[in-house]
């Protein structure tokens, strides 16, 4: 473990890199977000004092699904995937670090055993398939638009052209 303080604006981790560790926040406030082309990052949460954030996505071995950008001078602990999986199965009596709802979050999301576990990793599944095709949308919104100023460009200058063309040979 390690302890990193961040400023206000500075990002913990952003979307696809690689997930190798997880994030006790100490004191300040830390926002997921996700990466919208047209309109910006939407806030999808808030972590303050306590609360443990990047976990799933270490534990599944995926890369990162959102940004987690400093909202108020923090100060984190961050804990390296080997570091977890030892804490988690070497010295569970140490896990009590990750607090009772990642645990919770974790037993949910992965217990074998009931239709809520099979619910649960359905709706992140389909959250981040929506963020996604959000995301994947403004994108192609975003190209669109520029495209169209390139195709809007040269059309008003024929106009302007046509206009100061038709001004000339007329101002009589």
């Amino acid at each position: 473990m390690r302890r990193v303080t961040l400023q206000p604006g500075e990002y913990v981790y952003k979307v696809d890199e690689p997930s190798e560790s997880i994030f006790l926040v100490r004191s300040g406030k830390v926002e997921l977000t996700t990466p919208y082309p047209e309109t910006g990052e939407g806030i999808d949460e808030t972590h303050g004092p306590g609360h443990v954030f990047g976990e799933i996505e270490v534990i599944d071995g995926r890369s990162r699904t959102s940004n987690a950008r400093v909202a108020a001078k923090a100060e984190l602990m961050k804990i390296e995937r080997d570091e977890l999986l030892d804490i988690l199965y070497e010295h569970p009596e140490k896990s009590l670090i990750l607090g009772k709802t990642t645990y919770e979050r974790l037993k949910q999301l992965f217990s074998e055993e009931s239709l809520d576990s099979d619910l649960a990793r359905l709706r992140e599944e389909m959250q981040l398939s929506i963020r996604q095709a959000v995301v994947a949308h403004e994108s192609r919104v975003v190209k669109s638009h520029n495209g169209m100023a390139a195709i809007a460009i040269p059309i008003v200058l024929m106009v302007l052209l046509a206009v100061g063309a038709y001004w000339f040979f007329h101002r009589g």
